[in-house]
């Protein structure tokens, strides 16, 4: 009996004990440069309204956390000791300066960005990538992992290989790429240029192309939902080599003939959209 009980009690997993407590923080710049790695685990970033960064930090034993820096550079992050096997994960969660610019870097930490105003640079093999705020500038990327960003940004560069792709909120110079992964894109303003891309995965733009403004949406071998407003003016050119056009804008005028790429005019005409799937179909909508 004694026996079958210390069995059972190391067959238990004791995560508390393989982790260990850390706190720092140092004063620090309104747009204080902070460059963040952790290899697994998370890393959780949070503005705040304070001229400093603060880190708390549960470790993995056998690792250690390096903080340092000035008050307008800070670099940070997790050691893991010398090990043959798997990085153990840590947890890193850090409160900075609203207009501070961020640099995380993971390979199977998930990240979770909030409340950032300044330029926002995320980058993961594998882990979840989560963002909400208007930060200047945001880049994400993860190539097997998930991408769900909520916000603005004057830029937008979003990319992964398998991982699916969700934005909703404004951008005004968007870039979205993947290879299978899907991408639903909800803008809630006019972009003033956009391209999006995938092979495999499937498109959805929903939102308005700024009155002078372009976007291109293409695809490999997935269908492309394109979503507009009703009051939208664009010329759109369109490309189904294999697949079928469905036109559900009311007002739509299509002026290509049969068997030619088919251009669609809303309006004046005055914003140009391109729509291409090899091997997809393509759909055009009203948004609702």
């Amino acid at each position: 009996m004694r026996h079958a009980l210390l069995l059972l009690l190391l067959a238990v997993p004791v995560p508390l004990a393989a982790q260990q407590s850390v706190e720092r923080g140092a004063a620090a710049a309104p747009t204080v440069s902070i460059r963040a790695y952790n290899l697994a685990g998370s890393i959780r970033v949070i503005g705040w309204d304070r001229d400093s960064v603060h880190v708390g930090a549960s470790v993995a034993r056998g690792s250690r956390l390096y903080f340092g820096g000035s008050r307008t550079a800070l670099k940070l992050g997790v050691e893991a000791g010398a090990s043959s096997g798997a990085t153990p994960p840590s947890e890193l969660i850090l409160h900075v300066p609203k207009g501070a610019r961020v640099w995380l870097k993971s390979a199977t930490a998930g990240a979770d960005v909030e409340g950032i105003d300044g330029e926002v640079d995320v980058s993961t093999v594998s882990g979840n990538i989560q963002v909400r705020g208007d930060p200047s500038l945001l880049a994400a990327e993860s190539m097997e992992g998930s991408l769900d960003i909520g916000g603005s940004a004057s830029v937008l560069r979003l990319k992964s290989a398998g991982g699916s792709i969700n934005f909703k909120g404004f951008a005004g110079d968007l870039t979205v790429s993947t290879v299978s992964g899907n991408i639903q894109l909800n803008v809630s303003g006019p972009v003033a240029t956009g391209r999006v891309e995938s092979v495999t995965g499937r498109i959805a733009w929903a939102g308005a192309v700024g009155a002078v403004g372009s976007l291109d949406l293409q695809t490999h071998g997935a269908h492309i939902q394109l979503a507009l407003p009703r009051s939208q003016d664009a010329e759109i050119d369109v490309s189904a080599f294999s697949g079928k056009v469905i036109n559900g804008f009311p007002s739509a005028r299509r002026s290509a003939p049969p068997g030619k790429p088919v251009r669609y005019l809303l309006g004046d005409g005055s914003a140009h959209i391109a729509v291409r799937s090899l091997k997809g179909g393509v759909t055009i909508s009203a948004e609702q």
